[in-house]
């Protein structure tokens, strides 16, 4: 099994790439992104290879249906960062992840308990009578 951080160190324009979507990300993540184009040591083929292992390891989502084709040749709206992606990022730069709650901002109205019926054994009835 491949270890997504180990990766990470490994691969210096990996690690690059998931820093860019981490830093447009870094305010609002579930906003789209254009797609990196070009990358200074690296060819447009391993550019795509490197795009492809970042959503192997889900650390950005693609956005396959909205994107567009910019006349300059820019996917826009592609990628976003993930949670797994900004912590994997934070974790390496050493970055105090913050925590998103997953709970309602205002509490859900409390819900009237039903009733518990039970059964009576012979030995309970006959010791409450």
């Amino acid at each position: 099994m491949f270890d997504f951080s180990v990766r990470l160190r490994e691969d210096a324009h990996l690690l690059s790439l998931l820093s860019h979507y981490a830093r447009l990300g870094s305010e609002d993540r579930t906003v789209w992104q254009d797609r990196l184009m070009q990358m200074d040591g690296a060819a447009p083929e391993r550019l795509t290879v490197l795009h492809g292992e970042l959503i192997a390891f889900d650390a950005i989502e693609q956005n396959t249906g909205g994107a567009r084709l910019l006349p300059d040749g820019t996917l826009s709206m592609c990628y976003r960062i993930t949670r797994h992606g900004l912590g994997a990022f934070r974790c390496l730069h050493g970055i105090e992840a913050v925590e998103e709650s997953s709970e309602p901002k205002e509490p859900a109205p409390s819900r009237l308990g039903r009733k518990k019926l039970g059964r009576i054994e012979a030995s309970g009835a006959a010791a409450s009578e």
